[in-house]
């Protein structure tokens, strides 16, 4: 999956806000402004569309785990520079501290 289209199905899923996009990438260790959210939310085909890095997505997603589980005492956890589907998946499913039942459930969806 192309981690533009990851940033914009999380986005709808969650209903946020540009001010809390930049929030969880704050979060996940990366500052990032508005215009750059907009940017990686447009359609491929947009003249302004900007390709999402791994490691931005990474950061992303490591910023919504902190923002929905709370931070972690200890070491950060470093962003992947690097994503595979399997990694991304895990990350949402540590998240929303999802079980197996759950992921199940939602899958059948």
């Amino acid at each position: 999956m192309i981690n533009n289209d990851v940033l914009r199905k999380m986005r709808y899923i969650l209903d946020y806000s540009d001010s809390k996009m930049i929030e969880a990438f704050g979060f996940g260790g990366v500052v990032v402004s508005r215009e750059k959210v907009s940017q990686w939310l447009k359609k491929d085909d947009d003249s302004d569309y900007v390709i999402c890095k791994d490691f931005e997505l990474a950061s992303f997603l490591n910023g919504l785990i902190t923002q929905k589980r709370g931070k972690k005492e200890g070491v950060e956890p470093k962003s992947e520079k690097k994503l595979t589907n399997n990694i991304t998946f895990k990350k949402i499913i540590i998240a929303y501290d999802l079980k197996s039942d759950d992921v199940v459930e939602v899958l059948k969806l």
